[in-house]
């Protein structure tokens, strides 16, 4: 269904991307929900990503965020009160990432329009280290920079 809203998705670097074992994502948010899907198409690959917590709370996209594989980012504009959380989401995705998986994070925690990115949160950081000392020694983490064009545009 993406590929038929944006039909000129351009991938540069894709072949520098690993097709297997750990790696770690960690991009930009332009987009909202779209994102996680716009690199998935563009990794080929499957990618388990931290998403808004509150988002698992969604009578539809909850169920299908947790049938992906999703992670709770739990965010402390959202609620302070279960920022704590943060260290088991972290550590399930160091986990994954120590069985040879990829996972996604947006480190600014947060979707925006600005062209420019905000300040960058220390999820990402913590993930590679935890998955390195599991023993995910030859994790790659690819940084991925998103741009839309035109991103409310049909076509």
């Amino acid at each position: 269904v993406v590929s038929l809203y944006y039909p000129n998705v351009v991938v540069t670097g894709r072949e520098r991307v690993p097709r297997s074992g750990p790696v770690l994502f960690v991009a930009n948010h332009a987009n909202s929900l779209i994102d996680p899907v716009i690199i998935g198409i563009a990794t080929r690959r499957p990618i388990r990503f931290m998403a808004k917590a509150p988002l698992f709370d969604e009578p539809v996209l909850g169920p299908l965020m947790k049938a992906l594989g999703m992670l709770p980012a739990y965010r402390g504009v959202d609620s302070r009160a279960q920022v704590a959380k943060n260290a088991e989401t972290l550590a399930a995705a160091a986990s994954q990432l120590a069985r040879g998986e990829a996972v996604g994070i947006f480190p600014e925690g947060k979707s925006h329009d600005e062209l420019k990115v905000d300040q960058v949160k220390t999820g990402a950081a913590r993930m590679a280290l935890q998955a390195h000392a599991m023993g995910a020694g030859d994790l790659s983490i690819v940084p991925v920079g998103i741009n839309y064009q035109r991103k409310e545009q049909f076509r």
